[in-house]
């Protein structure tokens, strides 16, 4: 009979419970359980995000960690020019950052930024395969071409770039104004590149100075990698008119220290980050910039820093605007004819489709930036692998229909930024190596490479894998996968930027990043969605004390007296321990 416990008058009285007395050690409690916890290591939204395909999570755990070095290497493993990504990348890393829901995302790009600068002051070493006897050409050395040519040279081929510009970088070069990326910086970029071994031939023409049969005699592949350099023409009556003409021939002009008489008052027309290097090089130029965009704020593809700086420098914005005309007096343009726009259902972008209005004004001016797209002088020439039946289709790896000829970047049908041209330039180089390999009977497969949704890993296509992972599964992690009340909040660290009065006197660098102190505390803000960090609130709050350290540093779950109660998978705040009812 159990026991009854006595009580004083006008007390409760305690309810009669079993008690056993013998050890739990003896009494093996893990037989009731009908699901059990297991350990996966998972996919974190900003490696999902990241078109560059960057293990982000790791090299940010290994910076909490303080193995500085190690995550500059794991960094420079996917992405050959973080100094220049960490300043110009659109970061769909950190729009992706469950940190979002808690805090603010996480600053990646800042911390990409340091890491690529400190990546200037101490070099990595130079890792690279067994030297391979195939060479393969890149034709053009903007990020798609680099990216392409420096992972090859890592897997051990000779590589030539040809260039038809008197220096390297393409659109990097050409397109994007100093005071967002300084030469200094994509110099020392590009020089990484070519301490590989990577040859590159500037003020050379392929099918000109070099002709393409040539070209593919002399090497065993070829990948076309020569961007989208021609602005997209307006269509509209007056736009031969003097006064009117293309952005970028616009911004070759300035980023090669020329500089050109605008008037007192531009009109740029776009919404995109061309568009917003155009109206913030023309202002500090003198002019009055007006940027016209035919949808709202909402809708602009420019990257929102961009645009909050043209803002602040004192660019004005009419929205719901589109050019219908452009008149001339005495032999110039003179006023821009708009027409009112409205927003409709969304078009095949997936942004509101602007619809006319009828209602008509008119803007005064005296030149005009067109900047609404770019076109490559491949256009239509490489489709995707959906495209239309012209052209030569694109896979996945940049291959084509046409045996040994690779393409990559804006010449094909991809996301026009250049974090989807370094991503594009990567697989190309591991479609191209496992093209080549194939002929000596490697057939090694790509499901291995993958750790993040459809991005795949240079470093573990080379064989090397820095980061351990627990039986890793491509799922990526949302917010309601994480327990943030095992977080504190932390304020997102704010980067420096230049007075928008001195900023506008001339092109030097207006963001200067975040100190090498504040990157590293940045980092660890970093929630390492998915992955064990070894942090023991799982050991903590197990009530059946049945996990414990293991030998390797992880943990050892003794499954018969694991209960199957899911404490540990609701406590875990990085959703890294699962419940399945598949017995171990």
């Amino acid at each position: 009979m159990p026991e009854t416990i006595a009580t004083t008058p006008g007390t409760r009285a305690v309810p009669e419970v079993a008690i056993s007395t013998i050890s739990s050690l003896v009494t093996r409690t893990g037989s009731w359980k009908y699901q059990f916890p297991e350990y996966h290591d998972r996919v974190a939204p900003c490696n999902a995000g990241c078109p560059v395909g960057i293990d982000i999570e790791g090299y940010l755990n290994l910076l909490r960690e303080g193995r500085v070095d190690e995550a500059r290497d794991l960094l420079l493993a996917e992405n050959p020019l973080p100094a220049v990504t960490g300043r110009v990348c659109h970061h769909p890393c950190e729009n992706a950052c469950n940190r979002r829901a808690l805090d603010g995302a996480v600053a990646i790009h800042a911390v990409e930024r340091a890491m690529g600068d400190l990546a200037h002051e101490r070099p990595a070493p130079l890792l690279k395969g067994a030297p391979r006897a195939e060479r393969v050409a890149v034709v053009g050395s903007g990020p798609a071409g680099l990216a392409c040519a420096y992972h090859l040279a890592r897997f051990g081929y000779g590589v030539t770039v040809f260039e038809s510009a008197p220096l390297p970088g393409g659109m990097l070069r050409l397109g994007i104004p100093e005071f967002r990326l300084p030469r200094e910086v994509l110099d020392k970029d590009i020089a990484r590149v070519a301490a590989h071994g990577v040859e590159i031939k500037c003020d050379v023409r392929i099918g000109t100075d070099l002709a393409w049969d040539e070209l593919t005699r002399t090497f065993n592949a070829v990948c076309i990698a020569t961007g989208a350099h021609t602005s997209r023409a307006l269509d509209v009556p007056g736009e031969q008119l003097p006064g009117v003409r293309p952005g970028l021939a616009f911004l070759r002009n300035v980023n090669s220290g020329k500089r050109p008489k605008l008037g007192k008052r531009v009109i740029v027309v776009g919404g995109g980050n061309t568009a917003m290097d155009c109206a913030r090089s023309a202002m500090r130029l003198g002019a009055k910039v007006t940027v016209a965009y035919r949808r709202t704020r909402e809708q602009m593809p420019a990257i929102n820093e961009e645009i909050e700086d043209a803002m602040r420098e004192g660019a004005e914005f009419v929205f719901l605007a589109n050019p219908l005309e452009f008149t001339e007096k005495g032999g110039r343009v003179h006023t821009m004819v708009c027409e009112r726009m409205v927003l409709g259902e969304p078009d095949a972008s997936g942004r509101r489709r602007p619809l006319p209005t009828g209602e008509r004004f008119t803007l005064e001016v005296d030149t005009v930036l067109t900047a609404i797209g770019e076109s490559s002088a491949l256009e239509g020439f490489f489709t995707d692998v959906e495209g239309a039946d012209s052209g030569l289709r694109v896979d996945a790896l940049g291959g084509t229909s046409r045996d040994l000829l690779y393409a990559s970047g804006d010449v094909t049908d991809l996301a026009r930024t250049v974090a989807d041209a370094l991503g594009m330039g990567k697989r190309a180089a591991i479609g191209i190596d496992r093209h080549l390999r194939r002929y000596h009977g490697d057939t090694t497969e790509l499901n291995a490479l993958r750790f993040a949704d459809g991005n795949l890993s240079a470093a573990r296509w080379l064989r090397r894998d820095p980061i351990r992972r627990t039986a890793a599964v491509n799922k990526v992690v949302t917010a309601d996968d994480l327990n943030f009340t095992q977080f504190r909040r932390v304020p997102r660290h704010a980067e420096a930027h230049l007075e928008s009065d001195i900023a506008r006197r001339g092109f030097s660098e207006v963001n200067s990043g975040l100190s090498t102190a504040d990157a590293m505390d940045e980092a660890k803000r970093c929630l390492n969605c998915g992955v064990c960090t070894e942090c023991d609130v799982c050991l903590i709050f197990c009530p059946d004390a049945a996990i414990t350290h293991a030998a390797d540093g992880a943990y050892a779950i003794a499954m018969d007296y694991c209960k199957g109660c899911g404490i540990c998978a609701a406590e875990c705040p990085r959703g890294a321990i699962t419940m399945t009812q598949d017995r171990p």
